[in-house]
């Protein structure tokens, strides 16, 4: 929780363990700049594989999570260049499957970034006391857990055919990645209003 006490927050010494906070969540940033710049490339890939596959209402998920991901990679290099730091040049390198296998191995990435690599990610950034590096970790780790979500109730569709259950639309909060399968009134986590959501179908 930040505090209201600014007195006392403005005297605050630079410790060394601030100080390499700060230079690992910059090098944290170029990590998570890699996986979603993989991972938009990744699931656009995704979508052709299960349009081939006559799964379209997954094709139509794929490719609204893969905006999502290229907006959190564009935060993620908001970060690193104002720390005046590189933004890596990746080849994203990934394995096409069949739709129900890159379902399951999604599943288990969406949980290992939205469990375990953004939140050690935020305790670092935290330390550093770098806020928009926080803002941006924390708007990719809770739309990573909703993405988890669409995959498992997706498997479990196809498994027990029952896909014409599934959403034909869904909604992306241009600020934040969050996404959606019925449009609030403004995003629940930057407030965007609804009318500059993007719209997937």
């Amino acid at each position: 929780m930040i505090s209201c006490d600014t007195k006392k927050s403005s005297i605050k010494p630079t410790t060394k363990e601030h100080m390499d906070a700060g230079f690992k969540t910059i090098e944290n940033m170029q990590s998570a700049y890699k996986g979603e710049m993989t991972a938009t490339a990744k699931y656009e890939a995704y979508s052709k594989k299960a349009d081939e596959e006559g799964y379209h209402q997954i094709a139509i998920l794929y490719h609204a999570v893969a905006a999502a991901e290229k907006i959190h990679a564009t935060n993620h290099k908001a970060v690193i260049e104002d720390a005046g730091s590189t933004v890596p040049i990746i080849k994203p390198e990934y394995t096409v499957k069949t739709t129900k296998e890159n379902l399951s191995d999604d599943i288990n990435g969406e949980a290992y970034e939205a469990k375990t690599m953004y939140p050690d990610f935020l305790k670092t950034a935290e330390i550093a006391d770098n806020k928009i590096a926080v803002l941006s970790l924390t708007y990719a780790m809770k739309t990573e857990l909703k993405h988890k979500y669409f995959f498992e109730q997706t498997l479990g569709d196809l498994n027990s055919n029952t896909l014409n259950s599934m959403s034909s639309i869904y909604y992306v909060c241009p600020a934040c990645g969050n996404t959606y399968t019925t449009a609030p009134k403004h995003c629940d986590f930057s407030l965007t209003d609804k009318e500059k959501f993007i719209t997937f179908q």
